[in-house]
Parts: C-alpha cells; sequence; structure tokens
C-alpha cells in the first residue's frame, strides 16, 4: 500500500483532502494493484516507488471535482485518478533520467537506485498503464483529454530542454511551456474527474480552466520556492532549477529590467554553470530587480481567474474547498 509522501504530505493538504479521504485510501489500492506484475524486478521498483510517492494533489483534485454537484466518486472516478498519478509519476521518472537527477523527494532517485535502464523501462511500463486503464473506462472523452495532455506535456519537456541549451526563453514562451509542462495534467485531472460521474460538458469545460489556471499558479510557486526557498518538505534544493539552467518567472522578470549587457552576462554565467556563490548572487539580483514581487502578482492573476471559472459551479462546500485549494498554492512552503 502507498505509505510514503502521499500520507506524509497529509499534513500539508489535509483540509483539501479530508472530504475524500476515503476515496484516496481506495485509490491508493487501486494505485499499487495496477502497477503489480507478479515479475521480481517490477514489483521490486513499484515498492520502492511507493515509499516516496508525492503528494497527491492531483488525485485530490480528480476525486474533489467528481464530488461536485452533488456527486459521488465511483469506480470509475478511481481509475481516472490512477491514470493522472500514473502520467504524472511516469513524467518524473524520465525527468529525472534526462536529468542526471539523483534524488526525488528526499530519497536517491529511481535511476539512481535501479539505474538509466530500468528507469526509463519502468516508465514506459507506467505509460503503457495510463493506455490500457484509459482504454478500460470506455469512453472516448477521456481518450481525447489524455492523447491532448501527453502530447502537451512532451512538447513542454522539449521546450524546456531546448530552451535550456540557447536560454533564450520569455514570458510568453515561459507560460506556453508551463500551461503544457504542468497545467495540462492539472486541467485533465480536474475534467476526468467531472466525467466521471456525468456532471454537464459546460461545468468540465470550466473545471478544466481552473485546472489550467492552477496548475500554472502551482509551477510559479514550485519556481519561488526553488530560489527563495521554504518549507523543506516542498522540494528541491535551493537553486536547483539555475544548476539545471532553467529559466524560471522570477528571473525572467528580472532579466527583463535590465539593460542586454548585464541579462546577457547572468544568462552567461547559467550557461557555463554557476560557481560557488553564484547562485546566492543570482537569487539576490532577481530579488533586486522585483522578479520576486512580479512573480508573486503573476501568480496570483492565475488564481483569480482559477476562483472565477468555478463561478458557473452551484455553490457549494466542495466548490468553495476548491477555491481555497487555488488560494493555497500560492501561499504553500511559507
Amino acid at each position: 500500500m502507498l505509505t510514503g509522501r502521499l500520507k506524509r504530505g497529509g499534513t500539508v493538504l489535509a483540509k483539501f483532502q479530508a472530504p475524500v479521504e476515503a476515496d484516496l485510501a481506495r485509490f491508493r489500492e487501486q494505485y499499487h494493484r495496477t502497477l503489480q506484475s507478479g515479475f521480481r524486478v517490477i514489483d521490486r521498483v513499484v515498492a520502492y516507488m511507493c515509499r516516496s510517492h508525492g503528494k497527491g494533489i492531483r488525485p485530490t483534485l480528480t476525486l474533489l471535482c467528481a464530488s461536485l454537484n452533488d456527486g459521488v466518486p465511483n469506480e470509475a472516478t478511481i481509475r481516472a485518478a490512477v491514470i493522472v498519478e500514473l502520467l504524472h509519476e511516469a513524467t518524473l521518472v524520465h525527468d529525472d533520467v534526462v536529468d542526471g537527477s539523483e534524488e526525488r523527494r528526499g530519497l536517491p532517485s529511481l535511476a539512481a537506485r535501479f539505474k538509466n535502464k530500468i528507469a526509463v523501462l519502468f516508465g514506459d511500463y507506467m505509460l503503457a498503464g495510463v493506455l490500457t486503464e484509459t482504454l478500460s473506462a470506455r469512453d472516448l472523452r477521456w481518450l481525447d483529454i489524455l492523447s491532448e495532455t501527453a502530447r502537451r506535456m512532451a512538447k513542454g519537456q522539449l521546450m524546456e530542454a531546448a530552451r535550456a541549451r540557447r536560454l533564450d526563453m520569455n514570458e510568453a514562451d515561459y507560460v506556453e511551456m508551463t500551461g503544457d509542462k504542468t497545467a495540462a495534467l492539472f486541467s485533465a485531472s480536474c475534467r476526468l474527474g467531472a466525467l466521471s460521474v456525468n456532471i454537464p460538458d459546460e461545468m468540465v469545460a470550466a473545471l478544466g480552466i481552473y485546472g489550467e489556471k492552477l496548475g500554472i499558479a502551482f509551477q510559479v510557486r514550485d519556481d519561488m520556492l526553488d530560489l527563495f526557498g521554504g518549507d523543506r518538505g516542498f522540494g528541491k534544493p535551493v537553486g536547483r532549477d539555475m544548476k539545471d539552467k532553467k529559466l524560471t518567472l522570477p528571473l525572467l522578470a528580472a532579466l527583463s529590467k535590465v539593460e542586454r549587457r548585464e541579462a546577457r552576462r547572468i544568462k552567461a554565467r547559467l550557461r557555463r554553470g554557476l560557481k560557488r556563490g553564484e547562485t546566492k548572487r543570482i537569487i539576490e539580483f532577481v530579488r533586486r530587480h522585483g522578479g520576486d514581487v512580479y512573480a508573486e502578482e503573476f501568480m496570483r492573476s492565475q488564481v483569480k481567474g482559477a476562483v472565477e471559472a468555478l463561478e458557473v459551479l452551484p455553490e457549494s462546500p466542495i466548490r468553495d474547498l476548491l477555491g481555497e485549494l487555488a488560494e493555497f498554492s500560492v501561499r504553500r512552503g511559507r
């Protein structure tokens, strides 16, 4: 059974997970059963992965959205929650191989523990599980959503990798990349949850917008935590994105405020790899030029849009909770 960070992370998301806690337990059991194969190598990897599972925000969104409009999460909802988590975790496994990441959530990454070949193949195994579970739903709308989501996620990852080489990203590029890489799956999580209980189409569309904007705000907050730190339960070592040559919104905003010569100098540092002490100086540069303030304002504008998207839904405690979850996304880690 999944007993890793998904359960421990509940102290952070407890308020939002409480209404669907019983369904989350069903999700964890089904997720584990879906991955197990009876083949020793696969089951060893599954057991290891379950030690370092994430906080479960995507399946939580799926279950909450299924609870709207007097809906009751059912077996289709649990399947949808498993699908979105499989897709999310498969992406992380492949990311760690591509980035050469040694650690994930405080433990050696799958690639570090089992080597790249096993990690890549296991990520493929999880993606095959996404396809199998999606087809089992016997609903072409699910297939439409998930095929488009997978395409967007791959495109976002490719865009990030290409931009990391040239360091020529601007804000519009960042928003597009973040929408594809992160927000697409948030949106799919919400829509699949709603579809699983036959919520009307206009509400499904509104939840898709909510999830998209929530996902962008969530990623910007991750970027800020990476630069400025926060609750260590949330993440990566400070400055990891810069070491990986990734331009995030706070840094992009600061670079836009200075002359081209200075911007080129900062990018040149990132391109050659940061030396000791340079990470701190770039973080100070971002603060000095208001990159943190700009990112905060941008994030709040996304949250505002997410909350407004919910207005098409009937008033209910779950709708209010989704609005609070959007607000929480910009406070987490403080």
